[in-house]
């Protein structure tokens, strides 16, 4: 767990003016978007795919697993707004398996099937594993903003109640997750989901009766590793998002997650390059890939 120390230092960091300003939604949105490499559909919607970009070489690829934010809506853009991180990543020999998945307010999306995707989005990535010569044992899940929370649900979903439709084998156990303003304690912030998203969102995406099964809160991951990077300057996900996440775990059998908090950083500076905090992100992932 964070340390006084620690805390201190962070909110110190919080009300110092800002050596830059942090990247804008516009900004964001207006980053060029290289095509995949190539692109798996798991399902029949168009939101059931896999962006893939492979890097040079015959592999085997340690793999990040990247899981796009927007508040879990079919308003926003879906898994074409990570794309600009392929190059990001495969210049550095990893190859990405972006997934999308039908978000909360879209056919099919919700409870159970937002949460299916993401599970049959990462067990196809164990059936194609072989094809594209891709390390099973080298992988870590990155997940920004409703992406982050999908994340650490998927790393998680292993503890999720047999009798549940989420419930299933654990194929692909990363080593990491990544957590990019990210949400783990759906208990503590769907008061917010409202406000943020629009109406509906948390309704569908987590009914109350269901909470113990989406939150990854209530449940126990897998991962060896769990990183929650905050912006300090984030309005939309405050770094407090991460610490609630990482109170939850102290009862758990499971090391304590290592909390980031990025200074000058928002909400989309974690996921932007050239921006620091991007630099940070990608370390953070060839740090957790590296061959042991």
């Amino acid at each position: 767990m964070m340390r006084y120390s620690a805390l201190v230092m962070a909110t110190a960091l919080a009300i110092q003016p800002a050596s830059a300003d942090p990247v804008e939604l516009a900004t964001f949105r207006d980053l060029p978007r290289p095509e995949p490499t190539l692109q798996i559909a798991y399902g029949e919607a168009p939101a059931q795919g896999v962006d893939v970009f492979l890097p040079d070489g015959p592999g085997l690829h340690p793999v990040a697993v990247l899981l796009h934010g927007g508040c879990w809506s079919a308003n926003t853009a879906g898994r074409e707004q990570m794309r600009h991180l392929g190059p990001e990543l495969t210049r550095r020999g990893i190859a990405v398996w972006s997934i999308g998945y039908r978000r909360a307010n879209e056919a099919g999306g919700g409870y159970p099937g937002t949460y299916q995707d993401v599970g049959a989005a990462l067990n196809r990535l164990a059936d194609e594993a072989s094809t594209y010569r891709l390390d099973l044992s080298r992988v870590v899940l990155a997940g920004h903003s409703a992406g982050g929370h999908l994340a650490l649900w998927a790393a998680s979903r292993g503890s999720v109640p047999a009798a549940s439709p989420l419930h299933g084998p654990l194929r692909v156990v990363p080593r990491a997750v990544i957590s990019l303003g990210g949400v783990g304690d759906l208990g503590t912030f769907a008061r917010f989901v409202p406000v943020l998203c629009g109406p509906g969102i948390v309704e569908r995406l987590a009914p109350t009766d269901k909470l113990a099964e989406v939150s990854p809160a209530a449940l126990t991951p897998s991962a060896g590793l769990i990183v929650m990077v905050s912006g300090v300057l984030d309005r939309l996900v405050p770094p407090w998002v991460a610490l609630d996440y990482a109170r939850t775990l102290k009862s758990k059998p499971v090391t304590a997650p290592r909390l980031i908090n990025v200074p000058d950083a928002g909400h989309f500076d974690l996921v932007t390059p050239p921006a620091p905090a991007w630099q940070q992100v990608r370390a953070l992932v060839e740090e957790a890939l590296e061959p042991r």
